[in-house]
């Protein structure tokens, strides 16, 4: 069973959720593997039942896509919430997304929820896509781009990682934004027995021990 997803395997989310999906596939007597490709390719093969599933979309992510992806079931069982942010290399203040439209705003291609948002907001001529979050990042602080908007946790890691992003900052944190799995239909049976393990392992502390661990090693780094 191979799951794909548009972030490398060692930020933060995949390295929460897959130890996740991992246990509750192994419960389930079946060997978990995750992989990672480019955001719309992700979805390419995870759609067309190439690979197996998504390893994390939003909740809405049908809605937001448009339903163009009628192949991917949700797994019925909350992963991880994640905050959306923008960051910059200027302070602004702003009360809601229209007041970004004199902004030119980058984003990373394939995350279907910002371009919903963005599109609904902002001039299409101020919405720049890049190919990936540290390509929208190194954009910002090369001048090419006003505003970046991303999640909050990885722009932080973003920045922590790499020196010549110095000059950028988080100004504002957003709403949260709850992810889950996504399945092949093709595996229909499988997700509500996948989500009904990871309920399991809610109740029973496994799912809180492993968010803790993962949380306490990226901390330690």
């Amino acid at each position: 069973m191979t799951f794909s997803g548009g972030q490398p395997l060692n930020q933060y989310q995949p390295s929460i959720i897959v130890p996740i999906l991992t246990e509750a596939f192994k419960r389930n007597g079946i060997k978990f593997n995750a992989v990672h490709h480019p955001s719309l390719r992700s979805l390419l093969y995870s759609s067309t039942g190439t690979l197996d599933g998504e390893l994390h979309r939003v909740y809405n992510f049908h809605k937001v896509s448009g339903n163009k992806y009628p192949g991917l079931i949700r797994i019925e069982s909350e992963l991880l919430t994640i905050w959306l942010a923008v960051f910059a290399t200027k302070k602004i203040t702003f009360a809601s997304w229209t007041d970004l439209r004199e902004y030119k705003v980058c984003y990373a291609r394939g995350k279907k929820i910002l371009e919903k948002i963005l599109s609904q907001h902002l001039p299409k001529e101020q919405i720049v896509t890049a190919d990936n979050d540290t390509h929208a990042v190194k954009m910002l602080s090369e001048g090419l781009v006003d505003l970046v908007v991303s999640e909050s946790r990885l722009g932080d890691d973003l920045l922590e990682i790499h020196s010549e992003f110095s000059n950028i900052t988080k100004v504002q944190q957003l709403h949260p934004i709850r992810m889950y799995s996504y399945i092949h239909k093709k595996h229909l049976q499988l997700a509500t027995l996948i989500a009904e393990t990871l309920e399991q392992m809610k109740k029973d502390g496994s799912f809180a021990k492993i968010v803790g661990a993962i949380d306490k090693s990226i901390n330690l780094h």
